[in-house]
């Protein structure tokens, strides 16, 4: 089941028959249908986690803001968010879950609604609505997916109105031996001297 505001899809796999060579096309527009009716887009293959890593990937942005914008101010970097995507991926949410795509769906669409929930009624000097409350690991994790999908307008410090191309995105994983290790996700701008976001990733 889902919230009244979700709109209902039901994706079946193509019947049998003169469209047996269509089935493959077919298949995967349906299985599109369905993660789009859940929200954001697949997000792309972490490294493996609880492993030694150091990896880091260049990620392209959002050259412009949404029209409608969620503001986010992470050390005096700013990202701006798609107000109607979150709003989407929260009312999408399925209300049960039985394979992981689902569960994972739910998880997403409660953080959307919290950080939604998070913003006040004031506007930054783009016109999107301010979110001012510190962030909790759950608002982290919307962020770093939408910077993972890229699906952000970021904002270097000092930038008025250009926004960056591209975030840097490091996976940063140690281990200490058989069940010690951490690991971290950090983003941050190129040629900026620090990260504007580090998030927990996995703990042993």
């Amino acid at each position: 089941m889902r919230h009244a505001s979700a709109t209902q899809q039901t994706c079946h796999p193509p019947r049998p028959g003169t469209w047996r060579l269509l089935a493959p096309l077919v298949l995967a527009m349906g299985l599109g249908a369905c993660m789009t009716a859940h929200g954001a887009s697949t997000p792309p293959e972490r490294p493996p986690a609880g492993t030694e890593v150091d990896e880091t990937r260049s990620v392209a942005q959002r050259p412009r803001a949404p029209a409608s914008c969620l503001s986010v101010q992470l050390n005096g970097v700013t990202v701006l968010l798609d107000r109607d995507a979150l709003a989407r991926q929260a009312a999408a949410k399925p209300t049960q879950w039985k394979t992981e795509a689902e569960r994972m769906a739910l998880i997403e669409g409660r953080r959307a609604a919290a950080l939604l929930e998070a913003a006040g009624t004031a506007r930054d000097t783009h016109g999107c609505i301010q979110v001012t409350q510190a962030l909790d690991g759950e608002d982290q994790s919307v962020l770093l997916a939408h910077l993972e999908r890229g699906q952000a307008t970021v904002l270097a410090p000092g930038a008025a109105k250009e926004a960056v191309a591209a975030v840097s995105i490091r996976y940063l994983g140690t281990r200490c031996g058989p069940t010690c290790g951490r690991g971290h996700i950090m983003v941050s701008v190129p040629g900026q001297p620090r990260p504007f976001l580090v998030a927990d990733w996995w703990v042993s």
